[in-house]
């Protein structure tokens, strides 16, 4: 049976503590009135040959926030010859693309909701994209799975300007 009451703050931040102890946790205050705080967790987290050091954030405030994770070092880095936009499963920040968060499920299709452990799903799920992103820098290929639509930003302009669904890369 599915769980419908959502884990606290506290439940997540020991679950996470458990699960990855090299996360470091700390609570973030922005420094805006209408801004909620958040937890954030700072750590290393592996993808296929590397450690990479990531920032998971949530806003445990806001009932329907997801958690998002950034990539901190090595810092986000497009294929030769590409842009941020080809980058497969971002969601990108348009003023500094190399701080866009990674895209880790789908919303739409209710993939995580605030029932869900952060330390069992979103961290393992930013280690399985990094895992790919490893690969897609090699040939271009991402071989993760795919929600459905554009793989990227470049893709889902083509998209909207009445382009055709071409190769999925």
């Amino acid at each position: 049976m599915k769980r419908t009451k959502p884990r606290s703050a506290e439940s997540q931040v020991q679950r996470m503590a458990h699960r990855w102890p090299s996360l470091m946790m700390r609570v973030y205050r922005p420094m805006s009135l209408n801004a909620a705080p958040c937890i954030q967790w700072v750590g290393p987290i592996r993808g296929f040959q590397r450690e990479y050091q990531i920032l998971a954030q949530w806003s445990w405030m806001e009932a329907a926030a997801a958690p998002y994770v950034f990539l901190l070092d090595p810092a986000l880095k497009r294929r030769d010859g590409e842009d941020y936009i080809d980058i497969p499963h971002l969601i990108l920040d348009g003023e500094t693309p190399e701080n866009s968060a990674l895209c880790l499920f789908d919303p739409d299709e209710g993939q995580w909701d605030n029932t869900m452990w952060i330390s069992d799903t979103i961290i393992p799920w930013a280690s399985e994209w990094l895992h790919h992103y490893e690969f897609w820098h090699v040939d271009g290929v991402w071989r993760g799975a795919n929600a459905p639509g554009p793989i990227n930003i470049r893709e889902m302009r083509r998209l909207a300007e009445g382009g055709q669904d071409g190769q999925r890369s």
